[in-house]
């Protein structure tokens, strides 16, 4: 998987990077070892079991170090695509602390910091600046 390129539109860089995630929906607690790339916008997690529908609102859990110990990242999100390989998730609600992960994980894990850096500026949290 490749960063946000000349012809990708994107409002936020992905990176590939693999992390463990959870997801919570309507009672439903989907566990995966790794997503397949993070943006500030949202992800993509690797699962083949109980994929949600997209449309579904759910609770995303990221595990930077582990489930046990480490940091983790907490947002809202919806489901915006399944397929037999995993889900998109696009973020709809994230506290300061876990913001401030995110877009720390984000940076140091881009190609291009100083794009990302470009990017926030641009954002006012998840939303674009008006």
């Amino acid at each position: 998987m490749r960063e946000t390129g000349e012809g990708d539109h994107r409002e936020f860089t992905r990176v590939p990077i693999k992390i463990e995630v959870q997801i919570n929906s309507g009672g439903k607690s989907i566990f995966s070892e790794q997503t397949r790339d993070v943006s500030m916008k949202g992800l993509f997690m690797l699962c083949q079991e109980h994929a949600l529908e997209a449309g579904s609102a759910c609770d995303v859990i990221l595990f930077l170090g582990g489930r046990e110990e480490g940091i983790r990242i907490e947002v809202k999100g919806m489901v915006e695509r399944s397929t037999p390989q995993g889900m998109g998730i696009q973020f709809t609600e994230i506290g300061l602390e876990s913001y401030e992960h995110l877009h720390n994980l984000v940076l140091y894990n881009s190609q291009d910091s100083h794009k990302v850096e470009q990017e926030m500026k641009d954002h006012m949290g998840l939303k674009r600046r008006e």
